[in-house]
């Protein structure tokens, strides 16, 4: 008995390696994807351009997940909490 794969084992390996070769392909062009959308977020969020509501219309991410972007990276809230802290309390 030998190693050798057959001529049909052959073909159905190549077939997968190519398959997960496209299949890794999309997934970088997915996360490129996607990082160029973060990055417009966070550039309209910081410019003004548009309220948090506006961005998350338009975007596949709800405003919480849209608000943890602009929050990582900085973006200053379009008003200061009007919460105060009891005495004693820390963040």
């Amino acid at each position: 008995m030998t190693d050798e794969p057959t001529a049909e084992q052959q073909a159905a390996m190549d077939e997968l390696d190519q398959l997960s070769a496209d299949y890794d392909e999309a997934l970088n062009r997915l996360e490129d994807a996607r990082d160029r959308l973060a990055q417009g977020v966070i550039r309209h969020l910081r410019s003004r351009t548009l309220r948090p509501a506006q961005v998350d219309a338009h975007v596949p991410w709800d405003r919480n997940y849209v608000a943890k972007i602009a929050r990582k990276a900085g973006v200053p809230p379009l008003r200061e909490s009007t919460v105060t802290r009891r005495r004693g309390e820390t963040k």
